[in-house]
């Protein structure tokens, strides 16, 4: 009984679904009348405009929101649902852009939305943004169903400030656990170490020395030795160079992005970055290829 009550769904509307629907109806409405009074060029125009606003909202924009305790569903009417794991999100924000870039009539329509960062179940299709119109219930079903912090809101840095004091306090009092984020570095490292093998083994054919170090990013973009007291991307830096070279302008250094950390309300919860072992193979194979065809000097002058 439990736990099918954990499963329970709760719904939230998409505002500029319905706002669309019913503004679009509007114009059809006013499309009709101007036929019955034989303006037809007036009818078509609102007749175009109606459809224009209409069949857009209706394949487009989910009409609903899905939560429940695995994750949240963005639902459309006549496209598959758009779905995301809350073990699979590492980070929700506020993306403000959505109103900041529109100066339309329509811009009366539109709030901002959550964007929501993490992998979707199924294949990532062309529609699927993972933004959730912003309102109080969905802000309220998403502060309930995911075990993080939602980032992006208007007078941040005075919260993040205030945050980050409350932060430390409680460090003092209770510690995160880390018990699921030290297994996942501690795999990935062992992962990247076999990666590595046959890069570092392509390098020494070019006089060249792959060097690894392992930093916790902060939001800041503050390169940390130990585990931040806050959210973190756990982050492999290569450094390629030629041997024994101690000049900075002639060593190569790229960075890939392992794991995205978050604060839960008890535990450190990490997200893989599952295309990891595949991006640090890309770059560093094309920064090889382009050094032995360029030289180190020329590839380092084009970061």
């Amino acid at each position: 009984m439990g736990a099918h009550m954990n499963k329970r769904k709760q719904i939230a509307l998409n505002k500029l679904f319905n706002l669309c629907i019913v503004f679009g109806l509007f114009l059809a409405w006013m499309s009709v009348e101007f036929f019955k009074d034989r303006e037809t060029s007036w009818g078509i125009g609102f007749c175009v405009a109606a459809l224009i606003i209409i069949i857009p909202a209706l394949i487009f924009t989910p009409y609903c929101y899905t939560f429940d305790s695995e994750g949240v569903s963005l639902c459309y009417l006549f496209l598959p649902v758009e779905r995301y794991l809350w073990k699979d999100v590492y980070a929700i924000e506020v993306d403000l852009k959505n109103t900041a870039t529109r100066t339309s009539f329509f811009s009366l329509f539109y709030s901002s939305v959550f964007n929501i960062k993490g992998k979707n179940v199924g294949n990532l299709r062309f529609y699927m943004n993972g933004h959730i119109r912003k309102s109080f219930r969905t802000k309220r079903l998403l502060e309930k169903y995911w075990d993080g912090t939602i980032t992006g809101y208007l007078f941040e840095d005075v919260k993040k400030a205030i945050n980050k004091r409350k932060a430390k306090k409680q460090a003092q009092i209770k510690a995160h656990l880390t018990d699921e984020v030290v297994i996942m570095e501690r795999e990935i490292r062992a992962e990247i170490r076999e990666c590595l093998i046959p890069l570092i083994e392509l390098a020494k054919q070019y006089n060249l020395d792959i060097k690894k170090k392992f930093f916790y990013v902060t939001e800041d973009f503050e390169e940390l030795k130990s585990r931040s007291h806050e959210g973190y991307t756990y982050t492999l830096i290569v450094e390629i160079a030629h041997p024994n070279e101690s000049d900075e302008d002639r060593i190569v250094m790229l960075s890939v992005d392992l794991i995205y950390v978050r604060l839960g309300k008890s535990s450190y919860r990490g997200v893989l970055n599952e295309c990891a072992k595949e991006e640090l193979t890309s770059v560093v194979s094309e920064a090889l290829d382009e050094i032995n065809k360029n030289g180190i000097e020329s590839y380092c002058s084009q970061l």
